[in-house]
């Protein structure tokens, strides 16, 4: 895929998701723009049409929301901190939670020998 392929696909997919959205092709132009600043075309690349119709409309909504300008990498750098935080909890619960299933199944189980007096 190339850049124009690229660029018609999110104007396309940003279409879509919100049609009331005026010259969409325009803000996926400034998106992108704001893109090449920080990121190589490779890794613009390997995010799809549709993520980057999500980050454009965003990156539009919160800009008219605040009149304030946040960058694209600003924007990915902040859902990276979150997914890792989030993944982190995630792993750091499983362990916890496994732990108390083997705490409890110690406790439960009965030795399997007894003594005996004569």
């Amino acid at each position: 895929m190339n850049q124009e392929q690229l660029r018609e696909q999110i104007c396309a997919h940003l279409g879509i998701m919100a049609p009331q959205v005026e010259d969409a092709c325009l803000l996926v132009d400034e998106c992108l723009a704001n893109a090449r600043k920080a990121f190589r075309d490779e890794f613009i690349f390997q995010l799809s049409p549709q993520a980057w119709a999500k980050i454009t409309l965003i990156y539009y909504k919160h800009f008219l929301d605040t009149g304030c300008d946040v960058s694209i990498a600003e924007i990915v750098a902040a859902v990276v901190r979150d997914s890792i935080t989030t993944s982190r909890m995630d792993m750091l619960t499983l362990q916890l939670a496994q732990q108390k299933l083997d705490n409890q199944a110690r406790a439960n189980s009965q030795p399997s020998l007894s003594i005996v007096k004569d």
